[in-house]
């Protein structure tokens, strides 16, 4: 079955965190991925990149739509900045990275 089958009854939830919220000096999103009652994925960025994605197993296509529904949102919203890809990514990341698509600036891990 492929990907976007397995993910049909997937829900996302956004949340913003203004940096009187988040504890930093920026605005931080965060979306996540449900399925259910239970979170399946997530993704938080910021105007610097994306902070940290998450997929829980199996985990074939959540990140995709993560990310594809962080664009969604950010094109509806000029309140919500685009997801982009951060610098610092492991090696899994990296490769999701280049199978998204997007700018990928130079590793720095």
């Amino acid at each position: 079955m492929p990907a976007h089958e397995k993910l049909s009854d997937v829900q996302f939830q956004y949340k913003h965190y203004p940096p009187s919220e988040s504890g930093i000096s920026f605005d931080q999103h965060r979306l996540a991925a449900v399925k259910g009652d239970t979170e399946i994925g997530h993704m938080s960025w910021s105007h610097k990149g994306i902070h940290f994605i998450q997929a829980m197993e199996p985990r074939q296509g959540i990140g995709t739509a993560l990310w594809n529904e962080g664009h969604r949102l950010a094109a509806e919203n000029p309140h919500i900045v685009k997801p982009a890809h951060s610098a610092d990514r492991t090696d899994s990341g990296d490769a999701w990275a280049r199978s998204v698509g997007g700018k990928l600036p130079r590793r720095k891990s």
